[in-house]
């Protein structure tokens, strides 16, 4: 750490827990965050509560400004903070979270970053763990009581500029994609389900409503090849060298390992555990026996009418959720002729491609915001403040 720098209590530069929620506030409705709706800043759902109708949840009590970080105290799992740059109106979080604002002698994005640094967010995580309840947890004096390197404050704002690039580039793309998929899932609606081209057409009428005249209603498994995945032969948390194959689960990345089942495009959902969830993947991956895997030729219509897919209604688990490969390979779905289903996929292939160079440079980003967040945290590399 640097001569000029010095070290302070977090709890003497930012006040934890500021304000609660009353009745007497006299509001009418309340925009709600749950702890297991934020990950590692990202936001996924804020929960509109009309208070004239409903009841508001029992944890639903913490108030939030602007710039406020927010952390998990319940369960963490290192990943369920981040910073509310600019709250909706009546915006609660849960009780789960600790909500820390700031003061005056500490930029609130160098402190999100400080508190971002993987080893204070294991540290936390191992507090939690060492401690014998149903509920594993941290305490708000835990959070209170770190220690926080203080740079000057010109410096501070540097370094968190600095980083903040980097997430809002992140950011950026995020928002690009999810234009970029629903513009997917708009043409593909407008061709396959509301046939908007074809009305000038004649129709036929089957058991499952009226559609163009040679169309056909078959199931996925015409159109595709469906097999489940399988255990990957060794398994690491974080990619190394050796092992750099990420092992695909039912919803995201497990793991890593050293060997490749698959390295074509595919598509992966899952089979056991979690429904839902479409991933898409063109280089090297290993799924996992929880998954069921999607190859073909209509590679951007078969993704599409995987996302549509009611898959509560096609689980058969009594205690956990189970899709089997006959499922999916029984899927009902309208299947256009075959220069209909080519020009789908040329329209939609570029949207689709210009997605993942985003998420590709997305990893890229993510990966130098990772290396550069310690040693700039350490003074180890020092960033002009003009």
């Amino acid at each position: 750490m640097r001569s000029e720098w010095k070290q302070a209590r977090l709890g003497a530069i930012a006040a934890l827990n500021q304000e609660n929620y009353s009745k007497k506030d006299g509001w009418k409705h309340v925009n709600y965050l749950d702890t297991g709706n934020i990950t590692r800043g990202t936001i996924d759902e804020i929960v509109y509560i009309d208070l004239e109708k409903e009841r508001l949840p029992s944890r639903a009590r913490r108030k939030v400004f602007r710039n406020d970080i927010v952390y998990s105290t319940v369960r963490p799992n290192q990943e369920h903070y981040g910073i509310i740059k600019n709250p909706v109106p009546n915006m609660l979080v849960s009780t789960g979270f600790v909500t820390i604002s700031a003061n005056e002698e500490i930029d609130p994005f160098y402190l999100y970053y400080f508190l971002s640094q993987p080893h204070i967010t294991g540290y936390l995580h191992a507090l939690a763990e060492q401690r014998v309840s149903t509920y594993p947890a941290i305490n708000v004096s835990d959070i209170s009581d770190l220690i926080v390197s203080v740079p000057p404050l010109m410096t501070q704002k540097a370094i968190s500029d600095t980083l903040s690039c980097l997430d809002s580039k992140i950011e950026l793309n995020n928002k690009i994609n999810e234009n970029l998929e629903a513009l997917a899932q708009a043409i593909f609606k407008s061709w396959f389900v509301d046939f908007e081209p074809f009305r000038d057409g004649e129709f036929i009428e089957t058991e499952h409503g009226w559609i163009p005249t040679g169309w056909e209603i078959t199931r996925l498994g015409k159109i595709s090849q469906i097999t489940s995945g399988k255990r990957p032969p060794s398994k690491v948390d974080l990619s190394t060298y050796q092992s750099n194959v990420p092992i695909v689960g039912a919803s995201k990345i497990m793991g890593y390992t050293s060997e490749a089942l698959y390295d074509e495009k595919i598509l992966v959902i899952g089979r056991v555990g979690t429904h839902g969830v479409v991933q898409r993947f063109s280089s090297p991956c290993w799924p996992s026996d929880n998954t069921l895997i999607i190859k073909s030729d209509f590679y951007e219509f078969t993704y599409q009418s995987l996302r549509r897919i009611d898959y509560g209604f096609l689980n058969r688990g009594s205690t956990q959720p189970l899709i089997t490969q006959t499922d999916l390979k029984n899927h009902i779905v309208v299947l256009p002729p075959l220069d209909v289903l080519t020009n789908f996929e040329v329209l939609i292939s570029p949207l689709m491609n210009a997605l993942h160079d985003n998420l590709h440079q997305n990893q890229i980003l993510a990966a130098l915001r990772d290396t550069l967040l310690p040693k700039l945290m350490s003074g180890e590399i020092e960033v002009p403040v003009d």
